[in-house]
């Protein structure tokens, strides 16, 4: 526990450290030609697709966040609101960069993405806690939260390895490459 609990506070730390040092002067790109591929570029956006950002310009001001890619091709994620769905090029335009990750395995892209649509529905107005535990009380949520348990139920893939009564996870220590591999990066 006190590994992870370290773990986090580092990865916590070393995101702050990344953008207090290198603020980023560039925007994700928003450009959205063909509604089936990421703004600006030629890859294709597939459910279970997860979106990483280190800080985010409105809804989102904390260091680290993630969404998910639901069959609707809608990003689903946890803010202080509720849970809400973003088309993509609204999401991109909330961030200032993202980091586009996908499963390993095909079928655990469709299983999470169908957990994840059965949580936003039964749980759309969910509180906002980071301190909820990620197997409990699915009407608490927050970003990390809600990816976890949708790989976690869905496709039963445990992200990061954590305990269910592990506490306030930050979104980058969800990058498992046992699991999922980076897709892109937009800037």
């Amino acid at each position: 526990m006190r590994r992870k609990s370290f773990m986090a506070v580092s990865a916590f730390i070393i995101s702050l450290l990344g953008y207090i040092i290198l603020p980023k002067k560039v925007k994700a790109p928003t450009t959205h030609k063909n509604p089936d591929t990421y703004p600006g570029t030629d890859i294709v956006i597939e459910p279970g697709d997860l979106l990483f950002s280190p800080l985010g310009k409105s809804e989102s001001k904390y260091v680290g966040h993630v969404g998910m890619v639901n069959h609707a091709k809608k990003v689903v994620h946890s803010i202080p609101a509720g849970l809400i769905q973003d088309d993509v090029p609204t999401y991109f335009n909330k961030f200032r960069s993202i980091k586009v990750y996908a499963p390993r395995v095909d079928s655990h892209r469709n299983s999470a993405a169908a957990y994840l649509e059965k949580l936003y529905l039964a749980h759309k107005n969910a509180d906002y806690r980071i301190m909820t535990p990620l197997a409990a009380k699915m009407d608490e949520q927050y970003c990390t939260k809600i990816v976890w348990q949708s790989y976690y139920y869905g496709a039963g893939v445990n992200l990061g390895s954590f305990n269910q009564k592990a506490k306030a996870i930050h979104p980058e220590l969800l990058k498992d490459r046992n699991y999922i591999l980076p897709k892109n990066s937009f800037k």
